[in-house]
């Protein structure tokens, strides 16, 4: 990212900070979506969004872009 970009070391660790700080985040919400649409569908739905994710990086779209995903 940091070639790709031209940002320095420590705006690539925020983005992975930021990421260890939506699992967290995640973890009080999961109760209440696994109740509310049952667990095979909030696997799907997390899958879905993981892989969204991970394909938004490999296309390397602007930098705001990453951020915002």
């Amino acid at each position: 990212m940091e070639s790709d970009y031209h940002i320095g070391y420590a705006v690539v660790s925020l983005i992975f900070v930021t990421q260890a700080v939506g699992f967290i985040t995640t973890s009080f919400v999961v109760d209440t979506v696994l109740a509310k649409i049952g667990r095979a569908r909030t696997l799907m739905l997390s899958e879905i969004i993981f892989a969204a994710s991970c394909v938004m990086i490999v296309c390397t779209p602007p930098f705001p872009v990453v951020i915002v995903g």
